[in-house]
């Protein structure tokens, strides 16, 4: 059979256990509060770390090609005698959507620091969140207990003082009996 109390005194004692790590004590609920936040850094390093890949990717662009495609345009173009303005205003095109494309990036750069930021600050309030509900609860479960336990110690108590004050009754019944009997048998002591 299965002891209740034992398991129960288990329970209540693991939310109060702590463990030693490093020279710190940890809960564990603490614990878990790190590895949510060790989680979310690391996710957050390896988002930077993935932008940082991209934003190589553009910066290692080969420009012999672009100038290249620039020689043969510039052939191109005054072999068919296109202005050289417009050859101007066409690298001044390429130049700004490279220069768009480069603050674009950095944008989405800012845009997934700020979404760790975020996600960081909700882990750390869901965190807390529910570590006040986990209190909260167990809290409680607790007050609950110790009702049923002073319940039914009252009841208790309240029993046994009827089967206290029924045996009192009983016994002073009988001692009356034996007392009239008695008295009987001193009084005539040959009727029986």
């Amino acid at each position: 059979m299965v002891d209740t109390t034992k398991i129960a005194d288990q329970i209540d004692g693991l939310a109060d256990k702590e463990f030693k790590a490093g020279g710190f004590k940890l809960s564990i609920a603490s614990i878990m509060a790190i590895l949510a936040f060790l989680g979310t850094v690391v996710g957050g390093l390896y988002g930077g770390f993935v932008l940082y890949q991209r934003i190589e990717a553009v910066a290692g662009l080969d420009l012999d090609e672009y100038q290249q495609q620039m020689q043969i345009m510039d052939a191109k173009v005054s072999g068919i005698s296109v202005k050289v303005e417009e050859s101007v205003e066409y690298t001044r095109d390429i130049k700004n959507g490279l220069r768009s494309d480069i603050l674009n990036i950095e944008k989405q750069s800012d845009r997934v620091e700020d979404t760790v930021r975020i996600i960081e600050d909700n882990v750390d309030n869901l965190l807390r969140e529910y570590e006040a509900k986990v209190r909260k609860l167990m809290d409680s479960n607790m007050s609950d207990t110790r009702t049923l336990i002073d319940n039914a110690d009252k009841r208790f108590e309240n029993q046994r003082e009827r089967v206290r004050i029924s045996q009192n009754s009983e016994m002073k019944e009988l001692e009356e009996k034996l007392i009239d009997k008695l008295q009987r048998a001193l009084d005539n002591p040959l009727a029986d």
